[in-house]
């Protein structure tokens, strides 16, 4: 019989923090977020998460934080008035003039920082576009789908510097519409027919027969073609 797995604290908010940067920056839903972000933590600590019942306590704290981010910083508390003073008219009225201007300011910046939140969120704005290297020279997207976690983490951070991968599972691709790419490589030892049929119609998918070992060959010769 499997052992419960039961994380410690310092776990839980290791695989929190991370599902929060993912929900926030790669349109993950907490569900999803919750499962992805354990490859923070050792393989052997990773949680099944069959379905959502199975991690409600933790998600409903993942939903929490991510609302709190999502809520406008508190406006800035005004410059307490002072009373009229012997002082001549004109610095009184520059007191108030700073006053007024520094309210407004304190407001305007929250709203501002409100908007921005709101934005990155409907339109999940991305801080770093990985499809640019630091001479601003393109590179080709390529989506994979049907690997596993710790598959995903090796062959991105392997070809992170060639290409601008985004890899999708079986089950989450059955259920989005293909996001843009160059190429579509389809893991065939881990999709079923539906998934291929309905990349199929992509002139440029193609069909990875076998393992990692035939994905890298790929990659690595016909990718740069691209």
């Amino acid at each position: 019989m499997k052992t419960k797995i039961r994380w410690t604290s310092a776990e839980e908010e290791l695989v929190l923090t991370e599902a929060l940067r993912l929900m926030h920056f790669n349109w993950y839903t907490a569900y999803e977020a919750l499962k992805k972000a354990q490859l923070v933590i050792p393989s052997h600590r990773h949680r099944a998460f069959g379905s959502h019942s199975s991690c409600t306590n933790l998600t409903e704290k993942l939903r929490n934080r991510f609302a709190n981010d999502l809520k406008p910083a508190a406006p800035t508390e005004p410059t307490p008035m002072v009373e009229p003073s012997s002082a001549p008219t004109e610095v009184s009225l520059d007191g108030l003039v700073e006053a007024i201007v520094e309210r407004i300011a304190g407001i305007v910046k929250a709203r501002v920082r409100s908007a921005v939140k709101t934005l990155e969120h409907e339109f999940r704005l991305e801080k770093h576009d990985p499809t640019y290297d630091a001479t601003n020279t393109p590179k080709p997207r390529i989506v994979i789908v049907g690997l596993l976690n710790d598959q995903v983490h090796k062959i991105s951070q392997e070809f992170k510097d060639i290409y601008s991968i985004k890899c999708i599972d079986t089950d989450r691709a059955m259920g989005m519409n293909p996001p843009d790419a160059d190429a579509y490589l389809l893991m065939k030892n881990f999709i079923n027919h539906p998934l291929y049929h309905k990349y199929q119609r992509f002139s440029n998918h193609v069909l990875i027969d076998g393992g990692m070992s035939t994905l890298r060959m790929w990659l690595n010769t016909k990718g740069k073609e691209l």
